[in-house]
């Protein structure tokens, strides 16, 4: 389901554990991991730039979020945000 500039899955995709990532306008990348067994449980975010994988790119920033799915709706909303200001920066 799209949601602003990103197509977001449901809150249960990450609950299963699984990792997050995407890339929109060519080079803002995104990864969202799931840590529901850290305490306080969370979600992690990065963000880079450029055409390389995650492993071989220097973060440019970082947020996290607490892992339920209102910390999840957070998350989609400060990504788009984030997308936002990127894309004013690339134009």
């Amino acid at each position: 389901m799209y949601h602003g500039h990103i197509d977001v899955p449901t809150f249960a995709y990450l609950d299963f554990g699984n990792v997050w990532t995407g890339s929109v306008l060519g080079s803002f990348n995104y990864r969202v991991e799931p840590r529901s067994k850290d305490e306080p449980p969370r979600l992690v975010v990065s963000i880079w730039y450029g055409d390389l994988c995650f492993d071989k790119s220097e973060i440019k920033d970082s947020f996290e979020e607490e892992f339920s799915p209102e910390g999840w709706a957070r998350t989609i909303d400060k990504l788009n945000e984030l997308i936002d200001e990127y894309s004013g920066k690339v134009r």
